[in-house]
Parts: structure tokens; C-alpha cells; sequence
């Protein structure tokens, strides 16, 4: 190459010399022979040391302003769910250099001012629970052995999507249930529960979401729901599910997917990037994964959920009822197999919902060994009103279950939230009794 370029600049002289040739008709001439033709300030054969010095200035003011805009896109996404604290936190690791930047300056201010509006909620907050969804009608209420569970204990994904829209049209917003209490430092080092205030925007209700038994039982196929959550080819949570022609679809069959797809569009639907609690037995797997042979996916979807703004609750391994199914030996036992083999893969909880809606007895001999094993909130059920108990130690709250029996029986308790009669599609069910 350098002979060739020598040659080449040795007849470029003799033009110069014998017919004019400038020296930027020379470097055009040669860039163009050897390849790099615009590649170089004034088409200059090889890069100089003056263009190379000048062209790694360049490259870094441009790398440096690619992470400021980094910074200031992520502490908007974080603005966009009310969450001024860590937007600001985001762009106060912007270099100091940068720290005066028209839009670093004029987003500072901003997310400020909105903070400043944020209103302390002392009212009720509801909790509305869900199960696994029915994404075709015609299998699940087809009269054979398990239409009557799925017609009365489920809703179809048309029905939760209209009853997301419904809750963000009437500026409900989602909230982390840990947003309800707040942490007191006793005397003698120790931490106590008392009830908290949450900040919220002036215009917003607060409530809990739940999605319960997420874990895809066998009878769930062939009946029209999703049969499990994977994780598709970027890494979301998505579900897999049999169609009545035998296709396996991978989508958003079923609530966490669906939620997350709303909150990605609406994120003003999400405070502070909460989504909800998703609780699990264990009998029949987790995620509709067997607990051995799936161990690595459930792990890695556990990982997910937390990641992307759900809490993960136990609700016992055999999903039995706690207070009159068990005794206390069959209790602790219960617990102890879903610490051992969910626990283990979905990792620690504090949150536990009782299976069915039936608490243990208050000052018991069970509910004593649930907070000496850190259980501290607790979840029941009230189908027609909120409820809400903070103690120094742990809190109660009920659940309104979303389902059809519940939308057609109560539906008139609903109406604040949601127009139930419009909700529940009656034309793919089957009757009511």
C-alpha cells in the first residue's frame, strides 16, 4: 500500500509540476485509487495525527452528550410515573460539566415543580384481585366440568382491559401496598409499622392490584387461558398459550403481560413504576413450571417481575384454607414447603395471601409464627368494601375479587370504580345462578 501510495503521489507531482494539479486534485485522485475517498479531511490520503487528535476530541463530546441524553430520557420515563425523587436522583449523575445544559437545567426545575404539587392521600384504598384470564370464551364456558369455576371465579382479557381503561379514565393509579405504612425507629433499635400518607398527584386515587395463583394449573389447558409466562426474545414477560387450532402464541394472554403493556402506554397509570402483587402456591409448579425441572425459569422470571415493578406473595404450597383446613402442625408444614421449595426460587416475601380469603385467628398460635418468620402483610377478603389495619407489627387488608360472579352480584359496589353492568359480557357466558 505504501508503494502504491508513493507511486501514486510521485504522478500527482509530475502533474502538479507539468500541467497544475492542486494538492486537493492530488489527494482526491490518490483517496479515490486507495479506498478512502471522503474518509479524511480534505480527502487527505491517511488520517494525520492532527485529524486523529481532533477526530477522538470529537468522538468524546459526542459520547459524553449521548449519556447526558441518556440520563435526561430515563429521569423522564421516571417523571412520567410521579417519580420526582429518583428522576432528579438520574440527573444529578450527569457530569458536573454537563450540569448546565439547557435541557438538564429546564427538566430540573420542572420535575421540582411537579413534586411541589404531590398531595398527601388519607382516604381508602381499595385492592381489587384477579385470577389467570380467559382469552377464549367458547372453551372455558362450554359446559363441561369446569365452565361453572371459570364463569363465576374469572374474567376474560376483554373484560380486564376494559376494566383498566375504566380505573385510568376515572384517574385510579396503581401504588406498591409498602407505600401505606411507614417505618418507625423505636428507643431500643427495633422498627415499628404506623400508617402512611402517601404522596400522590392532586387529581389521583390510589389502589392495590393483585394477581393470584400465577401458577398455571394443569386445567387450565385445553380450557382457553395461557398455560404459563415465559420470557420472549427481549427478555419481557410474555405468555404462552394453545389456541382451539393446537397453535402455541406467545403474547400478552393474561394479566401480568397486560398490565405492563398498559403502563408502558399510560405511565401515568403507575406510581412511582409500582404494577401489583402476584402471589403463588406451589402443588402444581410456579409460572407453569415445575418446581425441579423449572427451576431456572422461575427464577428468571421471578427476577423479571421484581425488576419491572411487581411484588411476589405467598399463598401457601397447598393453597388450603389457614385457619379451618389446617391444623397448626398442617399449617406450619404448609409454609414451611412453600418457603423451601418457592421461596428458594422466587426468593424472600413478607407478603402473604390468604388462600380463600380466610385469615387466621388474630393473636394466635399461627399467626404468632408468621411474623416470626417475617410475614407482616396480610391480605383477606371483603367483596363489597376497602379495609385497612396498620399495627406496630404487621398490616391487614381485604381484597375485592374481580370475577364474574363478583361483577354480577356486586357490580353495584363497584360503580365508583368501574360500570360492571357494561364490564361483564354476558353474551359469552353462561347464566348466573
Amino acid at each position: 500500500m505504501k508503494k502504491r501510495i508513493a507511486a501514486l503521489f510521485f504522478s500527482c507531482m509530475m502533474l502538479v509540476l507539468f500541467t497544475g494539479c492542486s494538492r486537493a486534485s492530488m489527494n482526491e485522485q490518490i483517496a479515490e485509487s486507495i479506498g478512502t475517498l471522503g474518509m479524511y479531511e480534505n480527502n487527505e490520503p491517511v488520517e494525520t495525527p492532527k485529524m486523529k487528535a481532533e477526530r477522538e476530541v470529537r468522538e468524546a463530546k459526542e459520547k459524553e452528550a449521548q449519556v447526558v441524553t441518556e440520563h435526561v430520557e430515563k429521569a423522564k420515563r421516571l417523571a412520567a410515573s410521579y417519580d420526582y425523587s429518583n428522576a432528579l436522583a438520574e440527573l444529578a449523575l450527569i457530569d458536573e460539566d454537563y450540569q448546565d445544559d439547557e435541557e438538564v437545567i429546564s427538566s430540573k426545575i420542572e420535575f421540582q415543580r411537579l413534586q411541589n404539587l404531590m398531595d398527601t392521600y388519607s382516604g381508602d384504598i381499595a385492592h381489587f384481585s384477579v385470577k389467570s384470564l380467559v382469552v377464549d370464551p367458547s372453551l372455558a364456558y362450554d359446559n363441561d366440568d369446569m365452565s361453572y369455576y371459570f364463569n363465576n371465579w374469572t374474567l376474560t382479557v376483554d373484560e380486564f382491559k376494559d376494566i383498566l381503561q375504566s380505573l385510568y379514565d376515572n384517574n385510579y393509579i396503581l401504588m406498591d401496598i409498602h407505600d401505606i405504612t411507614i417505618d418507625i425507629q423505636n428507643e431500643d433499635g427495633t422498627t415499628s409499622f404506623a400508617l402512611n400518607m402517601p404522596n400522590v398527584p392532586s387529581d389521583k386515587t390510589p389502589i392495590i392490584l393483585s394477581f393470584t395463583e400465577a401458577n398455571y394449573y394443569d386445567y387450565y389447558d385445553g380450557n382457553g387461558l395461557s398455560t404459563r409466562l415465559v420470557l420472549d426474545e427481549n427478555g419481557e414477560i410474555r405468555n404462552e398459550y394453545t389456541d382451539a387450532q393446537g397453535n402455541t402464541l406467545v403474547g400478552a394472554y393474561d394479566v401480568i403481560p397486560i398490565v405492563d403493556d398498559f403502563v408502558e402506554e399510560h405511565p401515568d397509570f403507575s406510581l412511582r413504576g409500582a404494577k401489583g402483587i402476584v402471589s403463588v402456591t406451589g402443588y402444581q409448579g410456579v409460572f407453569g413450571y415445575g418446581i425441579e425441572t423449572g427451576a431456572g425459569s422461575i427464577r428468571e422470571i421471578a427476577e423479571k417481575l421484581k425488576e419491572t415493578g411487581w411484588l411476589i406473595a405467598c399463598q401457601g404450597y397447598g393453597n388450603s384454607s389457614m385457619e379451618s383446613e389446617l391444623d397448626y402442625d398442617g399449617f406450619v408444614e404448609d409454609m414451611e414447603d412453600w418457603q423451601n421449595k418457592v421461596g428458594s426460587l422466587v426468593g424472600d416475601t413478607e407478603l402473604l395471601i390468604y388462600p380463600y380469603g380466610e385469615e387466621v385467628m388474630t393473636g394466635g398460635a399461627k399467626q404468632e409464627w408468621l411474623l416470626e418468620n417475617g410475614y407482616q402483610y396480610f391480605f383477606g377478603l371483603w367483596a363489597t368494601a376497602e379495609y385497612k389495619e396498620v399495627k406496630s407489627d404487621y398490616v391487614r387488608q381485604t381484597r375485592r375479587t374481580l370475577d364474574g360472579y363478583d361483577l354480577y352480584f356486586y357490580g353495584d359496589s363497584m360503580k365508583d370504580f368501574f360500570d360492571a353492568e357494561k364490564v361483564l359480557n354476558k353474551e359469552v357466558r353462561q347464566p348466573f345462578e
